[in-house]
């Protein structure tokens, strides 16, 4: 975590105790103005537990709500996600099975932890990276994970096998990922592409042919500026 990030976090978690003490987190999340109950999920920052108290994912709202509205039009939904959260409970709620890959196996076992209330309907499955050779392939863009190749953690989706109504690329290896993707899409299904206007994606996304993507900017849980999750479809 950067120092500038380090401090923001530290800063919110030091008010949030101060929130908890005068019941002002109570109020915010209690109210019905969507403003308020944004306010409270910025106290939440890096605290994937309370999101799914709220029963919430980690993508723009209007992306929520558009996602929302697809799966209940689909209750018996497969699903598979790349990098599992807060999303995998929400989704888990919405959906018949929820399969999510973890590249980040101490993440994967805190993930677990929070599943252990859930429907069971969730298979994780935790895939580290290895280290990357010259015959490496897949690679993450992500500073610090340039040099691991995410070949197994990609190619997850095929030993799971689909179709899939609904696919979320949220985790490393994003373009790979997605690409991937499109060999298990049900007809009408749609991918879920979290920080899809990130340039080292949209560059790629944006000049694939044969998909329909529709982006949904809006305000996002624990954050205080607002970011892009695209939904595509195949033509």
């Amino acid at each position: 975590m950067s120092g500038v990030r380090g401090a923001y976090v530290s800063g919110v978690k030091t008010i949030r105790k101060a929130a908890e003490k005068t019941g002002l987190l109570t109020k915010l999340e209690n109210s019905s103005s969507p403003k308020a109950r944004h306010v409270r999920t910025l106290f939440s920052i890096f605290d994937a537990a309370d999101m799914v108290r709220m029963d919430m994912a980690w993508w723009s709202y209007p992306a929520m709500e558009r996602v929302d509205a697809f799966l209940s039009e689909r209750p018996e939904a497969r699903i598979f996600e790349y990098g599992a959260g807060a999303s995998t409970l929400w989704l888990a709620k919405r959906a018949a099975q929820v399969d999510s890959v973890e590249h980040d196996t101490g993440w994967a076992e805190s993930v677990r932890q929070m599943l252990a209330d859930s429907p069971g309907n969730v298979k994780l499955h935790a895939v580290p990276p290895t280290a990357a050779t010259e015959d490496t392939v897949v690679r993450s863009g992500r500073v610090g994970h340039t040099d691991l190749d995410f070949a197994d953690y990609v190619s997850t989706i095929d030993q799971v096998g689909g179709p899939f109504d609904l696919i979320v690329v949220d985790g490393r290896a994003r373009v790979d990922a997605f690409r991937r993707s499109l060999d298990h899409l049900a007809e009408g299904g749609v991918v879920v592409f979290d920080n899809i206007k990130r340039k080292r994606y949209w560059d790629v996304i944006s000049a694939m042919p044969g998909l329909r993507i529709e982006l949904l900017k809006g305000g996002t849980p624990t954050l205080p500026y607002p970011t892009t999750t695209g939904l595509i479809w195949r033509d």
